[in-house]
């Protein structure tokens, strides 16, 4: 430990208690053992796993099954968390943080403060049964709205929208999704995936508007939503609509900082800010100009975070993570270099493998580039074997092999 602290505990604040603050808050423990470390959360309530909450649509929250680490947890590794604690300044150079009417003092601060669901400017999105999903309190919110209703619009053909249409579609209810795009998962899937996964879809009953845009919403004399305008002047019935077309950065408190911010915080490969002793990790920060919005990515950079912010030396390498979504009684994995988008060198020679089964929906597309297989998009059976490909890439494998993995 350096003359700085050796005369008392190193102060470590952390800004945000969803995935990549708890990871910093645990890295920064087992960094430093003797550290004062203290959690702000906006939330009422622990961490827990927000991934899982339309695992509760039509059903009663079961708070405690989603708890990442329990009370006993953090008063067992001395970390103190300031629940409903919204922090509202930060002085840089007075190394001092504002929250709920009090000052707190820090050696190193962590700033995982995470991303709120986006709320386009649609008309009458004020109207009673419109919802985006977020907290616990939205899934209650939205399971009083299911109680009578006959018919809903999801807005977004996303991970969250598609999870949320199907456990709506689950419950009898008739549901219509809504993606802006031209086809789902674009960015994801070619469009052989991509048609396929959306005949899965709708195989459940579930209705697909690609290439629409939401204009805003009608609602009855007691101000609850009764249709979804488009633009192209055509309109469905909705008794609750879902509104996922996707977040924004939590970063209001920290535009007159000084911390260098465009959309996100921009830290370096260490997580740290332009400012010295201030880390950022998750979905408010941008790694060398990289943003990902994954929970897996958001836990790495929060570990990054945390033991750098403790005195560490940890680096974040930006590696690709697999894209996973797994909904709809299905499964869709794509990874690396899929050709969906490729880029203009002329030097570089592309073969792919497709096998395709609409009955089973089930489709696979393995990607090779000079020779080295790169990339995959998998949907149905083939997606459950995805892990076994990952040593394969950038290996010159031949298809026998990885198809054999596949599909024996």
């Amino acid at each position: 430990m350096n003359k700085y602290y050796s005369c008392r505990s190193r102060q470590i604040l952390i800004v945000g208690n969803g995935a990549a603050g708890i990871s910093a808050a645990k890295s920064a423990r087992d960094q430093d053992p003797e550290a004062e470390i203290i959690m702000f959360g906006k939330d009422n309530r622990l961490p827990f796993y927000r991934l899982r909450l339309c695992e509760y649509i039509g059903k009663s929250v079961n708070y405690n099954e989603l708890k990442i680490s329990n009370e006993e947890w953090f008063e067992k590794n001395r970390i103190r968390v300031e629940l409903s604690s919204e922090v509202t300044a930060i002085d840089a150079v007075a190394r001092k943080i504002s929250a709920n009417g009090k000052e707190y003092s820090y050696d190193s601060l962590v700033l995982a403060t995470g991303s709120t669901p986006i709320m386009p400017p649609f008309k009458g999105k004020e109207l009673s049964g419109i919802h985006t999903i977020w907290t616990i309190e939205d899934i209650i919110e939205i399971n009083k709205s299911l109680q009578n209703a006959k018919r809903a619009v999801v807005i977004g053909g996303g991970l969250l929208g598609l999870e949320a249409a199907y456990k709506i579609s689950v419950m009898g209810v008739d549901v219509s999704l809504i993606e802006g795009m031209p086809r789902l998962l674009p960015k994801q899937m070619d469009e052989e995936g991509s048609e396929l996964f959306k005949e899965k879809v709708q195989s459940l009953g579930i209705s697909i508007f690609c290439g629409k845009s939401v204009t805003g919403f009608d609602g009855d004399s007691n101000g609850h939503v009764t249709k979804v305008q488009m633009a192209d002047n055509t309109a469905l019935e909705a008794d609750i609509v879902i509104v996922a077309v996707g977040v924004a950065p939590n970063n209001a408190v920290f535009q007159n900082s000084g911390i260098s911010i465009t959309r996100f915080i921009n830290v370096n490969e260490k997580m740290e800010t332009n400012i010295q002793g201030i880390y950022a990790a998750g979905d408010v920060a941008s790694v060398n100009g990289r943003w990902f919005g994954q929970w897996s990515v958001a836990n790495r950079q929060g570990h990054v975070a945390g033991t750098n912010a403790a005195g560490g030396n940890a680096v974040y390498e930006t590696t690709e993570v697999p894209y996973i979504l797994a909904t709809m009684g299905t499964r869709v994995v794509c990874y690396g270099d899929t050709g969906v988008i490729r880029s203009d060198n002329s030097d570089e020679t592309y073969e792919t493998d497709q096998r395709m089964d609409m009955g089973q929906f089930s489709y696979s597309k393995l990607v090779f580039r000079n020779g080295l297989f790169v990339g995959y998009i998998l949907v149905g059976e083939p997606a459950k074997a995805f892990n076994k490909l990952q040593p394969l890439i950038n290996t010159n494998s031949s298809t026998e092999t990885i198809n054999n993995i596949l599909y024996n």
